[in-house]
């Protein structure tokens, strides 16, 4: 027999004193979602037959469904708020009217389109109010209390609608979140409890499961180069669901090992993410189902369930099933107030909500980027980058790596791009909280002079107009070593016939090594305005011939003597030849 309630629906002003059925369901996992029919005359005037003012009063507003029992002196009450998304005008086979009144709850409006954007050192409960505070507290109430208190370094939400990143977030991070029919709950959990009584008027199903329960974790730390690894410890959970574990853990010997959702600092972080996904995998082993008629129940509301074994004719006695935590519940209600109710529940001693079936990771992809930092502080390498998002001010990236050719510890090659480069951004196993840069793209800005016909030159320049340019026509292969800056500085290697290799400045060439060894096969040559030699010990010269010349005048001195020896030497002069001596020796 279903219990006798007294309803009252009120949408935005208009009270809706008549309906035909009522139905609300509601879920942890996912927006509650009402329906109500009630007569064609409810809403419009009894003369007309199609829409006039119906959708005008009812389209888009609030809506409260509240009941309570009728014939039983109690104080609580059922309290449902939503809001009104869908007016369906229904003609049955007799052409009779009636209006069915379809919507959500109020967590329906978080919906309100997908973003992109990333939240920088945040906690959780800053990261939630943030997205939340679009929704007035009035339209959306909510309780943000969640157990994770720690500072995320970088949090994104990628092509998700708000509640959907809501959901995902608080799914990675083990926390409670649902819409309890009037608040949004988040962390803390209500420890209101209800008796359910099993008496054939209300009825239960409760199952005993068995599946995969043991998880581990790795995970590796770029920043300390270290490897994480966590294979969790054993569950804690006591009655059935401490049976079910044992058993699930001893049937699927072997666990899984999956890739944290997180970014993970330290290993006391990784052996919490392990026991948050093994401890939300486990919380639904043991699942209750009841149906009864008290219009209490709520999700997140604790049924101490009591059944009545029969010790002999007209005697029972009581006997406690235990606590559970309803997870998910749908109420109808029919034209003369019948109630009934048909809920599904987890042990109550489950610290942690069961994972969250409606939860989806978004799909990362390749996108572009532009840095705006490469200071990076912990010299790594990094930069952060302005991803091109419709959200500019939350569109700023935390630091993060860069895909070099060759890298290596003292080794390998080192180009960071600068502010205003832009960059292809793609992600660790397509996760968004793992961005890198993969490469550097062109846009407009680069100027007409870096492209060439037949694509016969190539360049590295950097910062400050250091440049090493190749070029590549067939037959006439160059390579430059300059500055765009001081192009008189540079060095040329061209490829064309026997080569050459020109060195250029307007400062100074300077050479210095231990021995420099010059060899040419035939000439060396060397031209300018003066040439001074210094020889610290001897200067030496060999050859078949030698020959000086002096358009005006040799000298040839010495500190202390001065030797001229041959088979013959010969000494002319055009005029006069003066030798000048204290003493001149002569011997032939």
């Amino acid at each position: 027999m279903a219990q006798q309630v007294e309803v009252k629906v009120t949408v935005g002003q208009k009270v809706i004193s008549h309906f035909t059925s009522l139905r609300i369901d509601q879920s942890m996992f996912t927006h509650h979602t009402f329906a109500i029919v009630v007569p064609f005359e409810t809403l419009e005037s009894k003369n007309e037959f199609f829409f006039k003012s119906a959708h005008q009063d009812i389209c888009g507003k609030p809506i409260s469904i509240a009941f309570r029992p009728l014939f039983k002196d109690v104080t609580a009450s059922f309290q449902f708020n939503g809001v009104v998304t869908e007016l369906v005008l229904q003609n049955d086979s007799e052409l009779v009217n009636s209006y069915l009144i379809k919507g959500y709850s109020p967590t329906f409006l978080a919906e309100d389109g997908v973003q992109r954007r990333a939240f920088l050192s945040q906690t959780l409960a800053q990261i939630m109010s943030g997205v939340l505070q679009a929704y007035p507290q009035n339209v959306l109430p909510r309780s943000i209390s969640p157990q994770y208190g720690g500072a995320i370094d970088y949090k994104a939400q990628y092509d998700e609608s708000n509640f959907d990143f809501l959901n995902r977030l608080a799914s990675e991070y083990g926390e409670w979140f649902y819409y309890d029919g009037t608040k949004l709950v988040v962390g803390k959990v209500s420890s209101r409890t209800e008796q359910f009584t099993v008496d054939g008027i209300q009825n239960y199903d409760m199952a005993i499961g068995l599946k995969p329960t043991r998880f581990g974790m790795s995970h590796y730390n770029y920043a300390k180069h270290k490897d994480f690894a966590s294979a969790g410890g054993p569950v804690s959970l006591g009655g059935l669901g401490g049976f079910a574990y044992q058993k699930s853990s001893s049937l699927f010997g072997q666990s899984a090992q999956l890739w944290p959702l997180r970014d993970i600092q330290m290993q006391s972080e990784l052996d919490e993410a392990v026991e948050t996904l093994n401890a939300t995998n486990a919380a639904d082993l043991v699942k209750f189902q009841g149906s009864g008629e008290n219009p209490n129940l709520n999700v997140g509301v604790i049924v101490n369930v009591t059944t009545q074994k029969l010790i002999k004719p007209g005697k029972y006695k009581q006997e406690s099933v235990g606590q559970f935590r309803i997870t998910a519940i749908s109420h109808t209600v029919d034209n003369i107030g019948n109630y009934e109710n048909f809920f599904e529940a987890i042990p109550a001693s489950t610290n942690y909500p069961p994972r969250n079936p409606e939860v989806r990771m978004p799909i990362s992809l390749p996108e572009i980027a532009t840095v705006i930092k490469n200071e990076d502080p912990k010299k790594l390498g990094r930069v952060r980058v302005q991803f091109h998002w419709p959200n500019q001010l939350q569109g700023k990236s935390s630091w993060i790596r860069v895909t070099l050719p060759y890298t290596g510890s003292s080794r390998g090659m080192l180009f960071i791009p600068e502010p205003g480069d832009q960059v292809l951004i793609s992600y660790e196993a397509n996760h968004v909280d793992f961005p890198v840069i993969v490469g550097s793209i062109y846009h407009k800005s680069p100027a007409n002079d870096y492209w060439f016909d037949d694509n016969d030159q190539k360049f590295i320049r950097t910062r400050g107009g250091n440049k090493i340019v190749f070029k590549d026509k067939k037959g006439e292969q160059e390579l430059f070593i300059t500055n765009a800056n001081k192009k008189g500085t540079s060095l040329h290697f061209s490829f064309k016939d026997d080569g050459t290799i020109t060195m250029k400045t307007e400062g100074l060439i300077q050479l210095e090594a231990k021995n420099i060894k010059m060899t040419a096969k035939e000439n060396i040559e060397m031209n300018a305005r003066n040439m001074i030699v210094k020889v610290q010990q001897d200067l030496k010269s060999t050859a078949r011939n030698t020959s000086s010349q002096s358009q005006q005048e040799v000298s040839i001195s010495s500190g202390q003597e001065a030797n001229v020896k041959s088979t013959m030497v010969n000494v002319k002069g055009g005029g006069t030849v003066d030798v000048k001596a204290p003493m001149i020796k002569l011997n032939s």
